[in-house]
């Protein structure tokens, strides 16, 4: 089906390459790094055929966000990592204007003349990032656009498509690999945050995906872990970096991790695996791992216009780019220890986190996807955040692991709908809105939702 696939891809992009040329193009982007990443790699190719547009990134297409895009029905509208869930409530500007939608969430059966529908999911393919999918895009509309590979893998591993032990395999078969290997380097090695530039103690103190109890988010512990390792800490009077690492101690190093502190002995892959690293840019943003939990965290604190310059290559914003991490880092820790004893609904069926303003509504769907992954929650039920969006409105995260078999976008969908709100996304990483005031009616059709469907696999 990849064929047929491409060869739809193909066809959208010389078509549209005329009609982006009879009016200003309005592109909107999902202000997480697969958006801004797709987002990037659009606006390139749009200044280098001299068209004019307008970028407008938001943190979710909700329907208060496509009323805002009423005034913008003579242009030539572009979503990129939204807008296939949403196909429903954009049917009015459907009718209006020409509409590109570039996405990879579960999309709504809608056909209209005037949509350009570009999903994987349509063609039964296996989920590719958004920032993927536009940069085929990209090079169907000018071979010349070869050269964006980097900004797709940037988004690609920022959307945690890596964490698939087949992914740089999948890439391989979309992406010519000498292609890929003019902007990217692929290497093994432990892939946690701060590679190359941070000492290997802070590097670890650094990283809550994994967390790592104890040692996340304490400087002091994470020396006492790597000595206990025998990993000496430094070569003369300089400080080892994780790049500083024989491949046998970053082994001995992730095996440590995983079997002392995560107890998932059969999950080494998830911590040593395939490093991607951008060839040609500043240290500080060579990890593609790194590179993308910037852009994430510029966006999720608010600060969306960094987040974009870095990705078109603007590095003058680097020193506020750090002290944004800093940040993001002391956010995300706070909130992980917060939950940790607090906000936790046990159903039968699933592990609920109700933090209401205690955690941003930005940043619940990453704090619950490391609660998960870092086996602070039981991994066998899918886990659910609720925080507060607005004063009317809560925002629900939804991860599970894939081999629990279970929909999260149908099963958001549905209940969110029955308590007067709409959900969507992806099976396993899923997302809704639903009325303040019908946190407990929803929790309860969601367990209820899940008990139907074990039973219904157990029959």
């Amino acid at each position: 089906m990849i064929g047929l696939f491409l060869e739809e891809i193909s066809k959208i992009a010389e078509t549209v390459k005329g009609l982006m040329k009879e009016k200003v193009v309005k592109i909107v982007a999902q202000f997480d790094a697969d958006g801004l990443a797709s987002a990037a790699i659009f606006s390139r190719i749009l200044l280098r055929e001299g068209l004019n547009f307008e970028l407008r990134v938001v943190k979710q297409l909700t329907p208060e966000e496509i009323e805002k895009l009423r005034s913008d029905k003579e242009k030539f509208l572009v979503f990129l990592d939204c807008g296939s869930g949403q196909l429903d409530k954009l049917k009015e500007l459907i009718e209006s204007t020409k509409i590109l939608v570039i996405d990879h969430h579960s999309p709504v059966e809608y056909k209209h003349q005037n949509l350009f529908h570009i999903n994987p999911l349509l063609f039964g393919e296996d989920e590719l990032s958004a920032s993927l999918v536009t940069y085929l895009f990209a090079k169907f509309f000018n071979k010349r656009n070869t050269d964006l590979v980097d900004l797709a893998i940037i988004g690609a591993v920022g959307d945690a498509q890596d964490e698939d032990r087949g992914f740089t395999e999948k890439l391989k078969k979309i992406i010519p690999e000498e292609e890929l290997l003019a902007k990217v380097s692929i290497t093994k090695g432990i892939r946690i945050y701060g590679r190359a530039t941070r000492p290997i103690f802070r590097s670890l103190a650094y990283t809550f995906d994994p967390f790592i109890p104890g040692i996340s988010g304490s400087e002091s512990n994470a020396i006492q872990f790597l000595s206990d390792l025998g990993i000496p800490l430094k070569e003369g009077e300089r400080w080892r970096t994780l790049n500083d690492l024989t491949i046998e101690e970053q082994r001995k190093l992730a095996s440590a991790i995983v079997l002392e502190y995560l107890n998932l002995a059969s999950d080494v892959e998830a911590i040593f695996g395939d490093v991607f690293t951008l060839l040609g840019y500043p240290p500080d943003f060579q990890d593609v791992r790194e590179f993308s939990t910037v852009i994430n965290a510029c966006s999720r604190l608010g600060s969306p216009e960094i987040a974009f310059r870095i990705c078109l290559g603007d590095f003058s914003v680097m020193e506020k780019t750090k002290e944004i991490l800093e940040e993001y880092r002391k956010v995300i820790s706070d909130a992980l220890f917060s939950i940790k004893g607090n906000f936790h609904i046990q159903k039968e069926n699933a592990n609920f986190f109700v933090v209401g303003k205690n955690v941003r509504d930005t940043l619940i769907g990453t704090i619950i996807s490391i609660a998960l992954r870092s086996n602070l929650v039981e991994k066998e039920k899918p886990v659910f955040g609720l925080a507060d969006f607005d004063e009317k409105t809560v925002k629900v995260s939804a991860r599970a692991f894939k081999d629990l078999g279970i929909d999260l976008s149908q099963i958001l969908n549905k209940a969110a709908s029955m308590v007067g709100g709409w959900g969507g996304g992806h099976k396993y990483a899923a997302g809704a809105f639903i009325p303040k005031g019908k946190e407990e009616e929803f929790i309860n059709i969601v367990n209820n939702l899940l008990s139907e469907m074990n039973a219904g696999k157990e029959s």
